[in-house]
């Protein structure tokens, strides 16, 4: 039941059915664009379905996401590396293995404090 994800296309569940994905493989992939292009960050939508929206992206060590909001509730999954993960003007260490969960429409940003890949989650409904 591997599917495959389209150059830039995200998943969609089928109605009434499900989707796999292969979160090594696609990390790996995003860790080889981050080498070959050079630029900070590298990231894919993995899923997407109506409130529904699951990226994956690899951030270099120094590479930030500056300050923004969100509509819905996140969640934030370390799936490699060290983050700074600061909310509301207070600033937690997230590593590997680990998850922050945030309510919606609140202020924040992200600094990648080693070479780190992430699943972020964000529902809207």
């Amino acid at each position: 039941m591997a599917d495959q994800l389209s150059e830039g296309q995200a998943l969609r569940p089928p109605e009434g059915g499900c989707i796999e994905v292969q979160l090594d493989e696609q990390a790996a992939r995003l860790r080889r664009e981050l080498q070959q292009t050079g630029r900070d960050r590298e990231a894919v939508s993995l899923v997407k379905d109506y409130g529904l929206n699951v990226m994956m992206m690899s951030l270099r060590r120094g590479a930030r996401l500056h300050e923004h909001i969100t509509k819905g509730p996140l969640a934030l999954q370390v799936i490699s590396g060290r983050i700074n993960f600061n909310a509301s003007g207070v600033t937690k260490e997230v590593e590997a293995g680990s998850m922050v969960a945030l309510d919606r429409e609140i202020i924040h940003c992200v600094e990648a404090l080693e070479d780190s890949t992430l699943l972020l989650t964000t529902a809207i409904g």
